[in-house]
């Protein structure tokens, strides 16, 4: 949603979470897992409580969106409103963003009086390696050079739509859908981070959009991509055709023997699914001889 000199992907503001019953305890953190390697030093514990009576509650991916229309507005600045990790940003799918898309989205944007870009998406000021760029300097790269700033942390969002960062190790969420009180600050990362928690019931019952969405849960919440990439190909093994675009483009990033075929086949068969993004990053593919 482009408006108010803000651009929020939009579906991710509407949570997937408060559907969900009888959730289990989670104490999510990258320290809890070998293969995940957070870019910066986490530290400390936020627990998160559940919101009782569940009547009065409204869902924490409904907050998110109310509260980003209370945001003020700097007519000097574009906000762009996303789900991201230091590696990649979100849509409302669930899909990967390239920044190379996101800069052409944001060209048409660039008005008159709009002097800077600021992403508004967690961990998007911050590299992902020491010899590498965070997301924001990506996207100032791919438009020429022009000002963009990104988060250092786990954004959170208040009801007057201000926002911090944090960087705690471990997040601990009672058994309870993620639901808050009106007026109640919003960690934004946790909205699709808790479906990690349903991850096995989605695979027993060969749920491909619920694995793939708890796929975008394990990059954007438990910083951890290559364990993401596995959710991607297990939901893509069931023909989601964003799981396998996901899972690709995680792929062809990494570069290791065997990735470039492998991404070849997984946009080949979202293609064939229909998928309209895959295959014109498959027919790039094949235009450059890889």
């Amino acid at each position: 949603m482009w408006g108010r000199r803000q651009w929020c992907t939009e579906n991710w503001l509407i949570s997937f979470v408060a559907l969900l019953l009888n959730v289990v305890l989670l104490a999510a953190g990258p320290h809890a897992f070998a293969d995940c390697e957070p870019p910066v030093t986490l530290e400390g514990t936020v627990s998160i409580e559940c919101c009782i009576p569940p009547d009065e509650c409204i869902s924490a991916g409904r907050a998110i969106y109310d509260y980003s229309m209370s945001a003020k507005v700097d007519p000097d600045v574009l906000s762009i409103s996303t789900q991201a990790s230091p590696w990649h940003l979100y849509d409302g799918d669930m899909r990967i963003i390239p920044v190379e898309e996101l800069a052409e989205g944001a060209k048409a944007k660039l008005r008159d009086g709009v002097k800077r870009i600021v992403l508004v998406a967690s961990w998007t000021g911050v590299a992902p390696d020491r010899s590498g760029k965070s997301l924001a300097q990506k996207l100032s790269d791919a438009l020429g050079g022009f000002p963009v700033s990104g988060m250092d942390g786990f954004v959170w969002i208040a009801k007057d739509g201000s926002i911090r960062t944090t960087r705690q190790a471990y997040t601990i969420k009672q058994k309870c859908p993620y639901a808050i009180h009106p007026g109640d600050e919003v960690m934004v990362s946790l909205v699709p981070g808790w479906l990690i928690a349903f991850e096995e019931d989605y695979i027993k019952k060969r749920d491909s959009e619920g694995i793939m969405r708890a796929g975008a849960g394990w990059d954007i919440f438990m910083l951890c991509p290559e364990r993401a990439l596995q959710s991607f190909e297990a939901a893509a093994a069931l023909s989601n055709p964003i799981a396998a675009y996901n899972a690709a483009l995680i792929r062809l990033e990494r570069g290791k023997d065997g990735d470039l075929e492998a991404a070849a086949k997984l946009l080949t068969q979202a293609a064939k699914l229909g998928d309209k993004k895959a295959k014109a990053r498959l027919q790039e593919m094949n235009r450059q001889g890889r």
